[in-house]
């Protein structure tokens, strides 16, 4: 888990999502969507910070999943696919289907 938050960047300018293992952009630090060079790190994806949000989670949100469980509102996803595939999951549990891809300010009009 830590390895695959960690490694996340986006876009600045557009938000695409990239990852360096995972999911690179297809030309040498392009962006795919809009074409922009820069790219950024949240500080909350670091390596250090991803595990306190995983003590975080263990602590403050895995005691609750029994709960909802039990009355039939937990949805789960499995993470473990790729961007899309999980994006896709969640869509559909849901019920969102017309989703578009980003688009960067500068396209808009």
């Amino acid at each position: 888990v830590v390895e695959r938050i960690s490694g996340r960047f986006i876009c600045a300018k557009c938000g695409a999502t990239y990852h360096d293992k995972y999911r690179l952009p297809k030309n040498d630090m392009i962006c795919d969507v809009c074409g922009s060079t820069e790219f950024i790190r949240r500080d909350d994806d670091k390596p250090e910070a991803v595990r306190e949000r995983l003590k975080a989670y263990r602590a403050q949100t895995e005691p609750l999943l029994p709960y909802y469980r039990e009355r039939g509102v937990l949805i789960q996803i499995d993470g473990r696919g790729s961007i899309e595939e999980v994006a896709r999951a969640i869509d559909e549990a849901l019920g969102i289907t017309d989703l578009k891809p980003p688009v960067c300010e500068d396209d808009k009009s």
